[in-house]
Formats: structure tokens, C-alpha cells, sequence
């Protein structure tokens, strides 16, 4: 009887995760075209850690601390407490961060990271005068910058499903104008149970729209929701000395479709060599990247070649108790 209950309940679990990424790609099957512009607050579409930016994504994958910036169900790989560090040198010379740190507690393991970019000093240009309007191109610099707090939790259902969620406040700054607002990201994991596959799936940044300072004279801004289904198993080899090859799906409130395909070759269980290929975008399609543990730190390692911007480089940072 204990054993049919649990086949009802891993079925269940795989139903669910199955149902999930299917009905939102139907949800927003439409137009695929690019909608540029449409949403704000895109900051919290980059891509946070260098492992799940080598892979397309963590949908599957994404296990311990790390899984705070990819699908928080995979928190409940945390076996202890575990930190998380990363940096990306971005786009002109722009930078952004993330950290995080994650423990067991609470039946579950809960975790709390930061995302945050800073775009530095720009130039101002617009019209100035009181009596006759001149447009000046260089009137001074002003900043900007975005910043996400997130509060996450995962939790085990069974010895293969796991579900996790988290919350996030978000603000974004310009020239000392803000925005605030609220976000959450809900995600699954299951574990089938053969060949090292697992599935999952994971919406981000859903929540209300947010009205600025100035509601008068702006409209709201709406967050920029994402779905991403990913499925990986392995390929030859096993976990130690062998090969992990997946997709993961992608899809964007404001773009296209993107499908990425995946591999990561371990190496004496100490050493990684990633890769990936994308399609729907037309900036960013091949990404390489690697990863080391020493001493029970795991670093990693991010190349992404983008066709305007020459290479992104991102490093991080992990360890665990």
C-alpha cells in the first residue's frame, strides 16, 4: 500500500512538472516576435552565477545556493550551509553582482541573496534655459543603479520532487528617482530516477505591475515575467568522470523563444568543462566555461560571446560547511 502511494505521488510530481512549463508556453504563444520595451526592471533577466550562464540555465540543474538566482527548488541540494559569490563584467564596462547564502531549516532549506548593478557615471544632455530652450549635449553625470533582496525557500515532497519559491524586493534608481516593487519566482524539481535525469521548471519575476514617482505623467511598469523548462540526464560516463548533456527553454515576457542545448564534462569529480548553444537570440548564441574545486571552494568561470559587444566574462564563487 506504502509503495502505491508513493508511485501515485512521484506521478503526480512528474505531471505537475510536465503541466507546468506546457501550459505557459501555449499561455504565451503568439507573436514571437521581439517586444522590446515593454517591460522595465530588466535586471532581473541577466543571467546570476557563471555555471548556469555556461549552461543556458539552471532550470534542472541548479542545486544548493546557487538556486536562489535560477529555480529555487534546487535549494534542497544543500546538504549544509552554503555561500555563493559572483561578478560579471558586463556591457561598457558595467558591473554586476550577486551573492547569497543558504541553510537547512524549517523542514526545508531556506536561503538570502542580493542582486545588484551599477551603471556608473553618465552624461546628462536635454534642454536647458528659462526663457529659451537650448539643447545641451553635456549638462553634468548622473547615476544609476538596481537592486534585488530575495528570500527563498525550498522544500523536498518526496525523495524526487522538490518545490521552492521565492520573493524579492526590487528597486530601481536613476538620477534619484525610484521605483519599488515586489517579485516572486516559483519552481520545481524531479528527480526520474534513471540515468541521472532530472526535469524542471521555474516562472520568474511574476508580481504587479509598478507605478512610478511620477504617475501622472508615467504608466505603470510591468515586471518582466519568465519561463524556463530544462531537462538534462547523462550522457556517458557518471557523475565523477562522464558527461551531462540537457536543453532548457526559455521564454521571455518581451522576446522570443530561446532554446539552449548543453553539456558539462566533469573530470575526476573535481573539474568541469561547460558549454552551450543558443538559438532565439540574436546577441548572445555560444557560451564556454569551466569550473575547479579547491579545498572546498568551487570556482567558476563564464565566456559568453555576444555579436555587438565583444566577450562577457563572469566569475563565482562558492562554498559549503
Amino acid at each position: 500500500m506504502r509503495k502505491s502511494n508513493k508511485m501515485k505521488q512521484i506521478a503526480i510530481a512528474l505531471l505537475i512538472t510536465m503541466f507546468l512549463p506546457s501550459t505557459l508556453l501555449i499561455a504565451q504563444k503568439g507573436d514571437e516576435n521581439d517586444k522590446a520595451g515593454v517591460v522595465g526592471f530588466k535586471f532581473l533577466n541577466l543571467s546570476y552565477g557563471a555555471r548556469g550562464t555556461a549552461l543556458g540555465g539552471l532550470a534542472a540543474q541548479a542545486s544548493g545556493a546557487e538556486a536562489m538566482f535560477w529555480n529555487p527548488a534546487g535549494l534542497t541540494g544543500a546538504t549544509g550551509i552554503g555561500f555563493t559569490f559572483g561578478q560579471t563584467q558586463w556591457l561598457v564596462e558595467t558591473t554586476y553582482n550577486n551573492v547569497g547564502v543558504a541553510m537547512p531549516l524549517a523542514g526545508g532549506v531556506i536561503g538570502a541573496s542580493m542582486i545588484s548593478i551599477n551603471y556608473g557615471d553618465m552624461m546628462k544632455s536635454g534642454w536647458a534655459g528659462d526663457t529659451e530652450y537650448i539643447f545641451q549635449a553635456n549638462q553634468g553625470t548622473f547615476t544609476a543603479s538596481d537592486m534585488a533582496l530575495q528570500l527563498s525557500y525550498g522544500r523536498k515532497l518526496s525523495d524526487k520532487f522538490s518545490i521552492g519559491g521565492t520573493a524579492k524586493s526590487i528597486t530601481q534608481d536613476i538620477d534619484g528617482d525610484k521605483m519599488s516593487g515586489l517579485g516572486f519566482d516559483f519552481g520545481t524539481q524531479f528527480d526520474v530516477g534513471y540515468n541521472n535525469m532530472r526535469i524542471g521548471a521555474v516562472i520568474s519575476n511574476f508580481g504587479a505591475d509598478v507605478d512610478p514617482v511620477e504617475t501622472k505623467k508615467e504608466t505603470a511598469t510591468a515586471l518582466p515575467e519568465t519561463f524556463q523548462f530544462g531537462i538534462v540526464g547523462q550522457a556517458f560516463g557518471d557523475e565523477n568522470m562522464g558527461l551531462m548533456a540537457g536543453m532548457n527553454v526559455t521564454k521571455y515576457s518581451d522576446a522570443a523563444q530561446r532554446y539552449s542545448f548543453n553539456g558539462e564534462f566533469s573530470l575526476m569529480g573535481t573539474a568541469k568543462i561547460r558549454g552551450n548553444y543558443s538559438t532565439g537570440s540574436t546577441q548572445q548564441r555560444l557560451t564556454l566555461g569551466g569550473g575547479i574545486v579547491v579545498a572546498g571552494f568551487v570556482i567558476d568561470i563564464a565566456l559568453a560571446s555576444t555579436s555587438d559587444f565583444g566577450t562577457v566574462t563572469q566569475f563565482s564563487l562558492g562554498y559549503s560547511l
